[in-house]
């Protein structure tokens, strides 16, 4: 296993997500690729009592504060001494995400699964479920800690 691509979205999950990283990574001498999709962000639209929600394009300020905390993750696991490089991509479909951990040539792909209600995954769908039906290469799901409502 030469390349583990770690998918992280800077919640509280990535944490774990790369705990499982870091350790795979160091028992096989696998290097890791943080890949970080920068999605478009939920704006709410003061408009009176019912202020809708619009998403956007992220600033440049939430791009740089992402692309700090990408750099830290990196410095983070290179002081580990895992090689670990970073990975960041404006298009949000699992389509695209898929393209490029297969352009990465990945061994393995871990990604975090938050607990959500059975309509959200009806309405909104699951990253987790879409990479584990259509990935090239074997998939480790990390849960949250988060409990089922």
């Amino acid at each position: 296993m030469k390349t583990i691509v770690a998918l992280v979205d800077l919640s509280d999950l990535t944490f774990k997500v790369l705990k499982q990283a870091h350790t795979l990574a160091t028992a096989f001498h696998s290097e890791v690729i943080i890949l970080h999709v920068q999605g478009k962000v939920p704006v709410v639209v003061d408009v009176g009592i019912a202020s809708p929600v619009i998403m956007e394009e992220p600033t440049i300020t939430v791009a740089q504060e992402q692309a700090e905390q990408l750099t830290e993750i990196r410095e983070s696991l290179a002081k580990f001494g895992v090689r670990a490089s970073i990975v960041q991509l404006v298009d949000p479909k699992v389509e695209s995400v898929l393209a490029e951990t297969k352009r990465l040539n990945a061994d393995l792909i871990i990604l975090g699964s938050h607990h959500h209600s059975t309509i959200y995954h009806m309405l909104v769908g699951s990253v987790a479920s879409d990479v584990l039906k259509h990935a090239h290469c074997p998939v480790l799901v990390v849960p949250s800690d988060e409990e089922k409502k």
